[in-house]
């Protein structure tokens, strides 16, 4: 698996862009675009939306928690939902866990670690 993000700020919101390709007998490319309210000073969570190609638009809420962002999401209708936390290992370091539901049914479960470069 190999990929990248890039994170853009702007005054009125931040974007990130990420691109993920799975290898192996059944090769992927994942893209997501996600747009972030900027975080107020002193809080401890904020909103963002995800575009994908493939599920549609996704709405959710980044939590911080220690050394561990959360993010919660769900489309519009509720029909897919899940979560997904980062914790950071060190400054260029975060293991990442989650994990998709289309209703009641997991559709999906992942487990990386990210490294800068």
């Amino acid at each position: 698996m190999s990929g990248e993000t890039s994170i853009r700020h702007e005054e009125s919101k931040w974007h990130f862009e990420g691109v993920l390709r799975v290898r192996g007998n059944r090769p992927a490319l994942q893209h997501n675009r996600y747009e972030i309210e900027p975080m107020r000073a002193g809080a401890r969570s904020t909103h963002w939306t995800s575009s994908n190609p493939v599920l549609g638009t996704l709405r959710g809420r980044f939590v911080l928690a220690g050394d561990s962002i959360l993010s919660f999401y769900s489309s519009p209708t509720g029909r897919y939902h899940g979560f997904e936390c980062l914790q950071q290992r060190d400054q260029s370091r975060y293991s990442v866990r989650g994990a998709m539901m289309e209703e009641d049914k997991v559709i999906s479960t992942w487990a990386l670690e990210l490294t800068a470069a």
